[in-house]
């Protein structure tokens, strides 16, 4: 019995350790980016809210447009339009960051994922962004808004 519950001390343990460890990551991470993305997201969002097709193209990733037909960004503008005027944001929670193999192959790429609470004029929004970190600057690589504002018929 106690040989049992030994084992299941160590293991209890070790998952802990496991677990403050990945805490630990996870906040290192977030860090790094707490004075670069997070000043770059809450100028970034109301631009994008004002749902204009230029600019929102001027925010994205070139090789990320590249892959993009102009038609269907704007209808998502047009779809996300329907939000209305933007009120203000919460504070952008970090979510993650990755590193992947670049579009043209050459090299890697620094992928850093916020969600962001966004208060418009037709109700709430959840924005899922992540950017493509150039080392000076971002580029929106992903944007994704989700609200139920988005299917009221009157819209």
């Amino acid at each position: 019995m106690k040989k049992v519950l030994k084992i299941l001390a160590i293991l209890f343990l070790s998952l802990i350790i496991l677990f403050a460890i990945i805490a630990g990551m996870t906040y290192y991470k977030s860090s790094q980016y707490e004075k670069t993305a997070v000043p770059y997201i809450k100028e970034k969002i109301p631009l994008l809210s004002n749902w204009e097709y230029e600019t929102t193209k001027s925010l994205m990733s070139p090789k990320v447009l590249e892959n993009t037909k102009e038609e269907d960004l704007k209808k998502i503008i047009h779809w996300f339009s329907k939000l209305g005027k933007l009120n203000h944001i919460e504070k952008p929670e970090f979510r993650n960051v990755s590193t992947r193999s670049s579009f043209t192959g050459s090299g890697t790429e620094t992928i850093v994922t916020y969600e962001i609470l966004a208060h418009y004029e037709n109700g709430d929004a959840t924005i899922t962004m992540s950017l493509l970190d150039n080392n000076s600057s971002f580029k929106i690589y992903h944007f994704n808004i989700n609200s139920m504002a988005l299917l009221n018929e009157k819209n």
